[in-house]
């Protein structure tokens, strides 16, 4: 019985993903504050992330 876990386990799947950090400049004190998220890897998801204000 316990091998049927153990192979169960190895049919797991993972999603990679990737850590983006955006700079953004604020208009009132003229700071710089840091915008982190945890994105899929899928390189639209990336762009969008980047070319939002």
């Amino acid at each position: 019985m316990s091998k049927k876990i153990v192979e169960n386990k190895k049919r797991k799947i993972s999603k990679k993903m990737t850590l983006v950090i955006k700079i953004v400049k604020s208009e009132k004190s003229g700071s710089y504050n840091f915008i982190n998220k945890i994105i899929a890897n899928d390189n639209e998801e990336i762009k969008n992330f980047f070319l939002k204000n």
